[in-house]
């Protein structure tokens, strides 16, 4: 696969590419780095370590209804996207998180645009991203995508559906998006 990389506005290279197990540790040092803050807004709640069962279920996707892509720098993981559906199902929830080092820097945007792409190729069709209502940053950042999206909220929680069903991908992406998921062991989805 040729290699993917995101400059950062400061100049940083980032390398972006699907999750593997062999990145368990790197997770739990990324996890343990996050900031309280980060952590209550990735998982509602405290979250002070990863279950060992959370770190093989994040790191083991299959590529298609579950997948995850990863930044790192300097050999370092930095962040992760990922969406999590189900088999039969056209949608999938996401969830981004980046180490608070790299917060507001263009990473999330980098690799939640990525992330669409890919879902789109992998033949569904809406992401769907519970966010806190006071999480005016993910909010944002869900807006960046300059994609068809509905919101509906409970006051507390806003959810977020972004239509990925779109068929005019530039085919520099739509090819992006095809070698992470043939990176990640998934087959070509049906035309």
């Amino acid at each position: 696969m040729d290699r993917d990389e995101v400059v950062l506005r400061d100049g940083s290279r980032l390398e972006v590419r699907p999750i593997r197990p062999d990145d368990a540790d790197a997770l739990v040092a990324l996890h343990a780095r996050l900031s309280e803050g980060t952590i209550y807004r990735r998982y509602f709640g405290a979250r002070p370590h990863l279950a060992p069962a959370d770190v093989d279920r994040f790191t083991r996707v299959d590529g298609r209804h579950r997948f995850a892509l990863v930044a790192i720098l300097s050999g370092d993981l930095v962040a992760v996207a990922r969406y999590e559906g189900r088999p039969g199902e056209r949608s999938a929830e996401i969830a981004v998180v980046v180490d608070d080092a790299l917060q507001h820097s263009g990473v999330g945007r980098r690799l939640l645009e990525r992330l669409s792409d890919v879902a789109s190729e992998a033949g569904l069709s809406t992401l769907v991203a519970d966010v806190l209502a006071g999480n005016a940053a993910m909010l944002g950042l869900l807006r960046t995508l300059g994609l068809p999206r509905r919101t509906d909220s409970d006051g507390d929680t806003v959810t977020v559906h972004v239509d990925v069903s779109r068929s005019d991908l530039p085919p520099e992406r739509r090819e992006r998006a095809r070698r992470h998921l043939a990176a990640a062991g998934a087959s070509a989805p049906p035309e």
